[in-house]
């Protein structure tokens, strides 16, 4: 029999006793939960999941240790929010667009890693898949073209455009889409590939007319993809990474020649926190396993690393026989990156802002001419003015190449309110627009008295 007094110490030291066991095992728990946590990775992507989850699960079930996020974001939101500081403190970049990997370098947000190529890359003259300061590393090729629903074209007797210069063709008025510039780095991709291929005057008097058969611009590139995949639409304007679509019978892709080859790349952001991981992703991605996750059916992308193609196995790839064939080029992003905001606010103020006037104006042009026969002379003549007043911007390429003249558009990504030097050069672009639209439709209007 145990009395008051002993019963009460008794009840102590059992109390005394849980206490410490408890105390021990939260520690022990949380001291596992913090070797679990310790080590993290944190990457900012423009890819979508079907695209970045094979690489992730694959990466984690190399290295538990390593607890990865991932933030997914269009690239133009991607680099704008970087561009404003990396307050996220993100650790990798991984992107398509070698311009936004240029406008990080030049904005000094990207750190030099320590790895170095162990492999040769697919060899092409003027190419780089690096960049040669090593602050970002190329680990897929891709190069720009267009999609194409064939039953929506069959149903519309429309043939399959076989080269850019026919998606300006008339008889695709209203069964082209695409997306803006200044909203997805893929699209600027596009149209700066159509600027390098053509030439700056051509490019833009391309991509003007061709803009007249718009049936809309999508929010974003992923848009553009799943609609012409559900039949809305006819032809997209994509990267390849977007256009193809094996699982759908009734559509194609084709790059446009020759192909300009750009490298999808990755890099690591200058304010990581996690420095080590970052470089063991970095790895992984170049690695001989990590380029073959790209030959993955629902991501097949080309590796850059040449022995992938030593064994013949991806020899039909329709980019690689474009390259042996000697129909691709480099993509210059240094230009690209030098004229990126120019280029995104010409497209704005030509073309997403005055579409629906363009279309308008496309569809008088449309409706004349079936009025007219085709070899009219009067009819001739004003169609060659009207595509004159159309297609010329108040841009030279000396002025495109020209840092100077670039300098007054490089905030415009971020947010920064309009300098007044900017704001002076738009009013002008926006007065040269209205005059040329005014001039176009009074041409339509005297052909239609006479």
């Amino acid at each position: 029999m145990y009395t008051g007094c002993q019963r009460g110490v008794r009840y102590f030291y059992w109390c005394a006793l849980c206490t410490v066991v408890t105390l021990f095992l939260c520690g022990t728990f949380a001291g596992k939960a913090n070797a679990v946590e310790q080590s993290r990775l944190q990457i900012f992507t423009s890819f979508p999941p079907s695209f970045y989850e094979p690489f992730v699960k694959r990466f984690e079930v190399l290295h538990p240790e390593i607890a990865v996020s991932i933030m997914n974001k269009k690239t133009t939101s991607a680099v704008a929010e970087l561009l404003r500081g990396n307050r996220r403190n993100f650790d990798v970049f991984w992107s398509s667009s070698p311009d936004a990997f240029e406008i990080l370098k030049q904005g000094k947000l990207l750190k030099r890693t320590v790895h170095g190529r162990q492999y040769k890359t697919v060899a092409v003259d003027g190419f780089s898949v690096d960049d040669p300061d090593g602050f970002y590393y190329g680990f897929a090729l891709s190069a720009v073209g267009w999609m194409w629903n064939q039953s929506y074209l069959e149903r519309e007797g429309v043939e399959p455009p076989k080269r850019w210069e026919d998606i300006a063709d008339s008889k695709y008025y209203s069964h082209v889409v695409m997306t803006s510039p200044s909203r997805s780095g893929t699209t600027h991709l596009i149209v700066e590939s159509i600027l390098q291929k053509m030439g700056w005057e051509k490019g833009w008097a391309y991509l003007l007319r061709m803009s007249g058969n718009l049936v809309t611009l999508s929010a974003r590139s992923f848009s553009v993809t799943e609609g012409v995949r559900g039949g809305l639409y006819g032809v997209g304007l994509v990267i390849d990474i977007l256009g193809r679509a094996p699982d759908a019978e009734s559509v194609h892709f084709q790059y446009g020649e020759p192909a300009l080859l750009t490298p999808a790349g990755i890099g690591m952001l200058k304010n990581s926190a996690n420095t080590a991981e970052a470089e063991m992703f970095i790895n992984f991605m170049l690695s001989p396993e990590g380029q073959t996750i790209l030959l993955k059916p629902q991501i097949y992308r080309l590796p850059v690393a040449q022995s992938m193609y030593d064994d013949g196995k991806l020899a039909a790839s329709p980019l690689y026989r474009l390259i042996k064939a000697g129909k691709s080029r480099p993509y210059d992003a240094s230009l690209s990156q030098r004229r990126y905001n120019l280029v995104n606010n010409i497209f704005e103020e030509f073309i997403t802002y005055r579409l629906l006037e363009r279309r308008q104006l496309w569809k008088r042009m449309l409706l004349l001419e079936r009025e007219y026969d085709s070899d009219d002379l009067s009819l001739l003549v004003t169609k060659k003015e009207f595509c004159r007043l159309l297609s010329e911007v108040p841009v030279t390429d000396l002025q495109s190449r020209d840092a100077s003249f670039n300098t007054m558009f490089h905030n415009s990504y971020t947010g920064t309110p309009k300098s007044a030097e900017r704001q002076k050069m738009i009013l002008k672009w926006q007065q040269f627009i209205d005059d040329r639209f005014a001039k176009a439709n009074a041409l339509l209007d005297a052909v239609k008295r006479k």
